[in-house]
C-alpha cells in the first residue's frame, strides 16, 4: 500500500506557469490593432484539456484532430503541473505521454530522501475513434488514461461530441477516476461480476490492468460546452467534472470555466477549476504529417547544355563522357561509383547522403546523363546504393524524362514505362569508376544534450557536450567510425540513487556511466558490411560498440527487393564497460556480478504495411541481462519523414524482479531535419520517451543495422515516392 505525505505550501504560481501567463498577456497585448476580420469565427481546429490530450477543461471530447500532428505543453492547476507530449499517428488515435507534478506531495514516503522534491507522476492516456459525426450523429470515441501507469489518474470514458453551429457539445460516461461526483450503479456489471469491482491500488506501474478497465460500482456522467467566439479564434470552455481525485478534497464544485485562444501553432488558456482554483496552460503544436513546412530553395543544379562540338566529343570519347557526368553530379552532393555504357543504355550507380527520397537523386541523376550523353540513349539504369551496397536499380525512358522536365509529360508516364528491380552489382564490373583515395577520413564536430527529468536529486539534471564523429574508411565495406564525447557542463553529479534491481545492472548502473563518464568514448567500432548474395546483406563488428558495452558479433539480413517483409538475425558476445567509458572494462558492477558478459542474440521479423504506411518489428531472443523474451517495435511514417513509433517488452523477468514500470516500454519519433530548411539533408532528429531505466528485456544498441541500412529503397519505397522524380 502507498502512503502518501502532504506538504503545507502556500498556493503559488510556478516558474512554467509564470512563462505560461507571460505568452497569453503578450497575445492579448497583440489584440489591440484589430481589423474586422478578427470579429468572425476563425477555426484553429481542436483544443487540448488539462491532461494533454484533446479535450475540455478537465474531461476529454470525442474531437481529433489530423494525423500527423505533434504537441507539447504545460498546464498548471494546483497542485499539479503536467508536461504533455500527444501525438496522432492515425485519424482514429491519439496517444499523449503525461509528465505530473504533484506540489501537495513528497517524492516518497521517506523525507530525507525527497529533500525539497515533490512527487512525479508518468503516464500514458490513448483516445480512439468510434464513429465520425454526421448530420444526426455525434462524434463518439472511447479512452484510457494513466494506461500501464501507477493508477493514480487510470480511467475509462465513452465520449460523443456534436457540433452546434458555433457550439460544440460534449457528454459522456466515465469509470475508475473519472467516477466521482453525481455517480451510478455501472451498467456493465449486467454483463458480468468481473465489472463489479476495481482494485484501485497504487502501485509500482506498467502493468496493463486489463480486469479494471470499465469495471468498479459505479459510473459518472460529464460533459460540457465549447463555443467559439467571434474574436481571434477564442473559445469558452465550461465542463462538469466527475473526476473523484482523492489528491484535492477542497475542489467543491464541479464546474470549470477557461477561456482559449491562438492560432496555427500556439495555444493557450486561463480558467478557473471549481470555485476558487486558478488554472492556466500554454501549448506549442504543429501538422507534421504533410508538409513541407518550410518551402525549399534546393532546385536541380542549372546546366548549361554542350555546344554542337562538345556533343561531338562526348559522343567520341566515353573517357570525356563519363568523367563529365561524374563532375557535374558531384556539384549536386551526388557521387558517381560506377558508370557503363551498354548499345542504347547507359547504367550508372550513385552514392549520395542529400536526399531521403532515392526517387529525387534518381531523378537529378538523370537530369546530367540525359543533358550529356549522346542522342543514341534511349534508356538510363541508376543504381542507388549505401554503405558500399548496390540496394536498387531504376530504369527509365529517356524521351519519356525530358517530356516531364519540359512540361510536355507527366510522372504517371515515366513511371509506366519504367523498371524498378533488384540490382545487378553494376560497379564491380563498370566501365568507369573514380578514383577513390582509402583510407578516407571523415571528422565532424557539433554540440550536443543530455536531459533527464524527474529524479528525486532535482526536477532537471543535463549535460551540455560536444560530440565528435569520426570515420575512417579504409576500403569499401570496412570502416571504423568513433564517437568521442566532451564535456561542457554538467549536474549529473547530483544523482546519489544506487540501483536496487536484482538483475545483472546493464542499464540501470546509467548514472555510475552519466557521472563518471562525463568525456567519454561513446563509440569505436569497425564495421565490414557486404551483401554475399542477392537480396542477402551481411554486416561483422568489432570494439566499443555502445556507451555501456563492447564486444564483436554480427548480423545477417534476408529482405527480397520487391516484397514488403524481411528477416534477420544478429548476435554479439559483449562484455559491460567501465563506467568511464575509456578502453577498461567493468571488473564488478554496483549489483555484485563481476566481470559481467553475454552472448545476446535475436531473430527479427520486419512486416511493412505501404497503404497504412505502417511498419513492424518483432525481435526474439536473449537480452542483456541474460533474460529471453520478445520486443514488438511498430511505428508509422508520414509523407514528411516523420516517425512515430512505440516499442514494448516481455520476457521472463516477473514484475517484481524488473522493478518500477514492470516490464520496458516507451515511444519515439523521428522527425527530419529538412523540415525545418530550405535544403534537402538525410539527417534526423531523434526524440524517445523512456519512463523507466530497468535491466530487464534491455536491447544492444546497433549503430549501422542492415535493415535502416537499405531504408528507402525497396521497391514499394521507390514507387511510393516516384512522384519526386521530376524535382
Amino acid at each position: 500500500m502507498t502512503r502518501y505525505f502532504f506538504l503545507i505550501t502556500v498556493n503559488r504560481v510556478s516558474f512554467l506557469s509564470k512563462l505560461a501567463l507571460s505568452l497569453l498577456t503578450i497575445s492579448l497585448a497583440n489584440s489591440v490593432n484589430a481589423s474586422i476580420e478578427d470579429y468572425f469565427v476563425k477555426d484553429v481546429g481542436p483544443t487540448s484539456s488539462r491532461y494533454g490530450g484533446i479535450g475540455l477543461i478537465e474531461v476529454p471530447t470525442a474531437r481529433f484532430v489530423k494525423e500527423g500532428n505533434l504537441r507539447l505543453g504545460i498546464t498548471s492547476s494546483w497542485p499539479y503541473e503536467v508536461t504533455a507530449l500527444t501525438a496522432t499517428p492515425f485519424k482514429w488515435m491519439e496517444a499523449t505521454y503525461r509528465y505530473t507534478e504533484i506540489k501537495n506531495q513528497l517524492y516518497s514516503n521517506i523525507p530525507s530522501f525527497s529533500g525539497n522534491q515533490t512527487l512525479k507522476d508518468k503516464g500514458f492516456d490513448f483516445r480512439f475513434k468510434l464513429l465520425n459525426e454526421s448530420n444526426y450523429l455525434p462524434e463518439l470515441a472511447i479512452g484510457l488514461r494513466d494506461l500501464a501507469g501507477t493508477g493514480l489518474f487510470a480511467g475509462e470514458y465513452l465520449v460523443a461530441t456534436k457540433r452546434f453551429w458555433d457550439l460544440d457539445v460534449t457528454a459522456g460516461l466515465g469509470w475508475g477516476s473519472l467516477a466521482g461526483k453525481t455517480s451510478f450503479s455501472n451498467p456493465l456489471i449486467r454483463l458480468g461480476d468481473n465489472f463489479k469491482t476495481r482494485t484501485g491500488q497504487y502501485g509500482v506501474g506498467g502493468e496493463f490492468s486489463y480486469d479494471d478497465w470499465f469495471s468498479g460500482d459505479k459510473v459518472s456522467l460529464f460533459g460540457g460546452i465549447e463555443y467559439s467566439l467571434p474574436f481571434r479564434g477564442w473559445r469558452l470552455k465550461v465542463d462538469y467534472d466527475t473526476s473523484n481525485l482523492a489528491l484535492e478534497p477542497w475542489v467543491s464544485s464541479p464546474i470549470n470555466y477557461s477561456l482559449t485562444g491562438g492560432n496555427d501553432i500556439l495555444e493557450y488558456s486561463v480558467g478557473v477549476k471549481g470555485d476558487r482554483t486558478f488554472s492556466f496552460s500554454f501549448f506549442m503544436k504543429g501538422d507534421f504529417g504533410t508538409g513541407p513546412l518550410i518551402p525549399k530553395l534546393d532546385p536541380p543544379t542549372k546546366l548549361t547544355p554542350p555546344s554542337e562540338k562538345d556533343k561531338n566529343r562526348l559522343f567520341q570519347d566515353r573517357e570525356i563522357l563519363f568523367t563529365s557526368i561524374n563532375a557535374n553530379l558531384a556539384v549536386g552532393k551526388i557521387y558517381t561509383q560506377g558508370i557503363s555504357l551498354n548499345g542504347d543504355e547507359l547504367i550508372i550507380t550513385i552514392n549520395q547522403g542529400k536526399f531521403r527520397s532515392q526517387p529525387r537523386a534518381i531523378g537529378r541523376t538523370i537530369r546530367v546523363v540525359t543533358l550529356l550523353a549522346p542522342e543514341n540513349v534511349k534508356y538510363v539504369t541508376v543504381n542507388t546504393m549505401n554503405a558500399d551496397i548496390e540496394i536498387s536499380s531504376t530504369t527509365v525512358r529517356r524521351n519519356d524524362f525530358n517530356n516531364l522536365i519540359n512540361y510536355q509529360g507527366s510522372v504517371a508516364e515515366v513511371y509506366r514505362h519504367s523498371t524498378i528491380q533488384s540490382p545487378r552489382q553494376h560497379w564491380r564490373t563498370s566501365e568507369f569508376k573514380p578514383t577513390v583515395n582509402y583510407p578516407e577520413v571523415r571528422t565532424n564536430i557539433a554540440p550536443a544534450v543530455k536531459n533527464m527529468i524527474g529524479g528525486p536529486e532535482a526536477f532537471y539534471l543535463g549535460q551540455l557536450w560536444v560530440r565528435i564523429n569520426n570515420s575512417i574508411k579504409f576500403r569499401r565495406g570496412l570502416e571504423l567510425s568513433t564517437v568521442v564525447g566532451l564535456n561542457i557542463w554538467q549536474n549529473f553529479n547530483l544523482l546519489k540513487t544506487p540501483s536496487e534491481s536484482v538483475l545483472p545492472h546493464v542499464r540501470s548502473d546509467i548514472q555510475e556511466y552519466l557521472k563518471e563518464g562525463k568525456n567519454n568514448i561513446m563509440r569505436m567500432k569497425l564495421d565490414y558490411i557486404f551483401s554475399p548474395y542477392k537480396d542477402i546483406y551481411a554486416r561483422f563488428d568489432i570494439g566499443l560498440l555502445e556507451e555501456m558495452f563492447g564486444g564483436l558479433g554480427g548480423e545477417v539480413l534476408y529482405r527480397p527487393y520487391s516484397k514488403t517483409w524481411a528477416v534477420g538475425f544478429s548476435t554479439h558476445k559483449v562484455r559491460q564497460r567501465d563506467y568511464k567509458q575509456k578502453f577498461g572494462f567493468l571488473k564488478r558492477d554496483k549489483g555484485g556480478f563481476e566481470k559481467y558478459q553475454v552472448e545476446t542474440g535475436h531473430l527479427s521479423v520486419y512486416k511493412e504495411f505501404p497503404k497504412e504506411k505502417v511498419i513492424a518489428q518483432l525481435m526474439m531472443g536473449k537480452f542483456l541481462a541474460g533474460d529471453k523474451g520478445a520486443t514488438l517495435d511498430v511505428s508509422r511514417r508520414f509523407d514528411t519523414g516523420l516517425r512515430l513509433g512505440f516499442f514494448v517488452s516481455r520476457t521472463n523477468v516477473s514484475a517484481e524482479e524488473f522493478g518500477e514500470g514492470s516490464f520496458d516500454k516507451g515511444i519515439y519519433f523521428q522527425i527530419p531535419h529538412d523540415m525545418f530548411f530550405t535544403n534537402y539533408s538525410t539527417g534526423q532528429v531523434y526524440f524517445g520517451i523512456h519512463p523507466m531505466t530497468r535491466d530487464g528485456g534491455a536491447l544492444l544498441v546497433q549503430h549501422h543495422s542492415l535493415y535502416s541500412i537499405t531504408g528507402n529503397t525497396a521497391k514499394y519505397e521507390i514507387e511510393r515516392d516516384f512522384y519526386d522524380i521530376g524535382d
